[in-house]
């Protein structure tokens, strides 16, 4: 009686597990030992169990003989077993795919060094594409820390790319100017989109520069903000040049408020030579010309004159 039992719970647990994989096979190759092993210790199993019934023997092998055991003990159970233990060898790295949450097929590892090795060239390929730029970029996540810059950023702010990236503004500049860069950057975050503006920068060796800001938000593949990307330009010389030509427009506006020029017809009397001015009055020459520009006179006589003036001195 009890080996009734113990067979027909075999035969039970055998045919349960079967139908659970035959519900769940996935068409991969360790599944499928898995499964074929249980049917063939299923089929051992029922081989076994009809020695309990003489009624249900008879229809499947006659009496319990060498050929019954053959099927029971090498086909049913020692094939079965073996097939089994492939397929749980296959399908161990499986079960560590699935808990951690990759239901994909297994990469092989050639490939998974080719994705990482195209990865390290893509990255290569970005940081000499930014040092190709011939003005200081730099990049930055949502919370205000740089990602990135190139080789003009480091040699515009004199230090090096280990002090700048994991840093915020704060950490790279005086607080007076920190204080700005990081509005901006906040305005920026809260308007998406592109940012132009004048501002100055001093580097390490306490030199100031004025520059333009170029910076515009990037975005996940959510369409999120990720961060923003800035490239700098030094209108330093330019800002000193204009500040020059002003200076120079200055003076000139001043000096040229100095000089009376002379200019149009003058109304000059063809007999005394006096001038008449704007208001109708008659003024003597020099007296004219004195009020009008900046001449000033040193009163002397001709030898025509001294003659007329003075004849007993005009030899």
């Amino acid at each position: 009686m009890a080996d009734i039992i113990v067979e027909s719970l075999l035969v039970i647990i055998v045919g349960t597990t079967f139908y659970f994989l035959l519900l769940n096979d996935k068409k991969k190759n360790r599944n499928k030992f898995i499964l074929y092993g249980f049917v063939l210790i299923l089929f051992g199993a029922i081989i076994d169990i009809t020695d309990n019934f003489p009624s249900l023997n008879k229809y499947i092998v006659i009496g319990d003989n060498v050929y019954q055991s053959l099927l029971e003990k090498v086909v049913g159970y020692l094939f079965g077993f073996a097939l089994l233990a492939i397929g749980f060898q296959k399908w161990i790295p499986g079960v560590s795919e699935r808990e951690t949450g990759n239901n994909k097929s297994e990469i092989p590892i050639h490939e998974i060094m080719g994705s990482e090795n195209k990865l390290v060239d893509s990255l290569a390929f970005w940081q000499e594409l930014l040092n190709a730029i011939p003005v200081p970029v730099f990049y930055k996540n949502r919370e205000g820390i740089y990602l990135g810059c190139n080789k003009e950023f480091e040699g515009f702010l004199g230090i090096s790319k280990g002090e700048i990236i994991g840093e915020s503004v704060y950490d790279v500049a005086p607080e007076e100017l920190a204080d700005g860069y990081h509005e901006k950057d906040m305005e920026l975050f809260n308007n998406p989109g592109t940012q132009i503006y004048e501002f100055e920068v001093k580097n390490k060796s306490d030199c100031i520069r004025k520059v333009i800001f170029h910076k515009a938000t990037f975005y996940d593949s959510n369409g999120e903000v990720r961060g923003l990307i800035g490239a700098i330009l030094d209108i330093t010389d330019r800002k000193n040049a204009e500040s020059e030509r002003e200076k120079l427009i200055s003076e000139l506006k001043v000096a040229l408020e100095k000089v009376k020029v002379l200019s149009g017809f003058l109304p000059i009397c063809a007999s005394c030579k006096k001038i008449r001015d704007d208001n109708g009055y008659w003024n003597q020459i020099e007296e004219y010309i004195c009020d009008h520009s900046e001449v000033e006179f040193s009163h002397s006589i001709c030898p025509v004159c001294i003659k007329r003036l003075y004849p007993d001195f005009g030899d």
